[in-house]
């Protein structure tokens, strides 16, 4: 079997170059006309949420009954693997941007396209949180969500690390909510350290719509443990989750079952 998982690995990740090259030619051109904002959520990212399906893995999408579609929010996640944001691009209901480390965006090929995809650079030194800040309040005047990884790193054991509160405080600070987002299943499909997939099942789980305003910073730490908690118990199947009526018409994790409902789930940007 690992002989065919190699092989199948070679093929995927030829593949999966081949379509995020192709995404970034075609869309380089394309967003001197049209902002990052109204490709993401079109047929660039049913290209680039296509790619986990390369692992020949099943998936599942749950949404908690209390999220809130509509609105823009920060959306904080377990960091598994260099998959973990193309699953978001196949789960999430509107356009989203990550968070980086500066230097990564200097990557030849990977900072291009994240570049290409708005993501917010953390630089270093003095004022480097007020930067996020207002990247952040920026993103979400466009109606743009954040994915953040509040970990900082992807887990060498499959075990959810403590969540630093940055993220949170970057949320209430740019007037967005949080959302606890877990996916389960890719320690297995593919960890870190490894460039070889093996067929699983991932499921992506979409908690509740949770709110950042007023909060103190020691509130936001307890709501940081709160979204870790969560999405712990979700990874070790402690509780049972009701999927968003959403979903219920259609197979769990066919992306397809959105799209008749864009114009009802378009983002709500803040008020300014």
């Amino acid at each position: 079997m690992r002989i065919l998982h190699t092989l199948w690995s070679i093929v995927a990740w030829s593949i999966a170059f081949v379509l995020q090259i192709g995404v970034a030619v075609v869309c380089l051109p394309l967003m001197i006309f049209i902002p990052f904002e109204k490709l993401q959520g079109g047929w660039p990212s049913s290209i680039v949420g296509f790619i986990p399906h390369l692992t020949l893995s099943r998936r599942t999408v749950v949404w908690d009954r209390a999220f809130d579609p509509k609105r823009v929010s920060v959306f904080v996640a377990n960091h598994t693997s260099m998959l973990d944001g193309h699953i978001a691009v196949h789960a999430l209901p509107h356009p989203f941007c990550g968070v980086e480390n500066a230097s990564h965006l200097a990557i030849p090929g990977y900072g291009w396209l994240m570049r290409m995809a708005n993501a917010i650079p953390i630089p270093k030194g003095v004022g480097r949180i007020e930067a996020v800040k207002d990247a952040a309040r920026e993103r979400s005047a466009r109606g743009i969500s954040v994915l953040a990884f509040p970990e900082a790193h992807r887990t060498m054991d499959g075990h959810l690390r403590p969540f630093r509160r940055g993220a949170f405080i970057m949320a209430r600070d740019a007037g967005l909510p949080v959302v606890p987002f877990a996916i389960a299943g890719m320690y297995y499909v593919f960890p870190k350290g490894t460039w070889i997939v093996r067929p699983g099942h991932f499921e992506i789980y979409i908690g509740p719509t949770l709110e950042t305003a007023g909060k103190s910073d020691d509130e936001l730490e307890v709501l940081a443990n709160e979204c870790n908690q969560a999405i712990t118990a979700w990874l070790e199947r402690r509780e049972t989750v009701n999927p968003s009526p959403l979903l219920q018409r259609s197979r769990p994790g066919n992306r397809e079952a959105l799209p008749d409902r864009r114009a009802e789930l378009a983002p709500v940007a803040p008020e300014s």
